[in-house]
């Protein structure tokens, strides 16, 4: 029973392994990519990179909802500002096996 604990603890575990916080880092680059979608790529060295993605030091913010547009304000203020950010990404790596940024903080 004890062995059968351990293993679902360690299992649930790493399905979340995907989702969560980077570390505190600043932000290089914005850039948009050209065509038809709402994507704005963040360039950062971000330490503690939970995702899966391939692409560790870009992250992709879908701006098409208020929120995300909030969210980009946050974002070109604090690298505007010099400031340091940290983000909450996502394994759904849409775009170039590139995470997906739902949330920030600025320091």
């Amino acid at each position: 029973m004890k062995i059968l604990f351990i293993l679902l603890v360690i299992f649930s575990a790493q399905s979340q392994a995907g989702n969560g916080w980077t570390g505190y880092g600043k932000i290089t680059e914005l850039n948009q990519q050209p065509g038809t979608g709402a994507d704005v790529v963040i360039v950062a060295n971000l330490p503690n990179n939970p995702t899966t993605c391939t692409v560790k030091s870009n992250f992709l913010l879908d701006v098409s909802t208020d929120r995300d547009k909030r969210t980009f304000s946050l974002l070109l203020s604090a690298f505007m500002a010099g400031k340091e950010v940290r983000l909450y990404v996502t394994d759904e790596c849409p775009v170039w096996d590139t995470p997906k940024v739902t949330g920030v903080y600025i320091k």
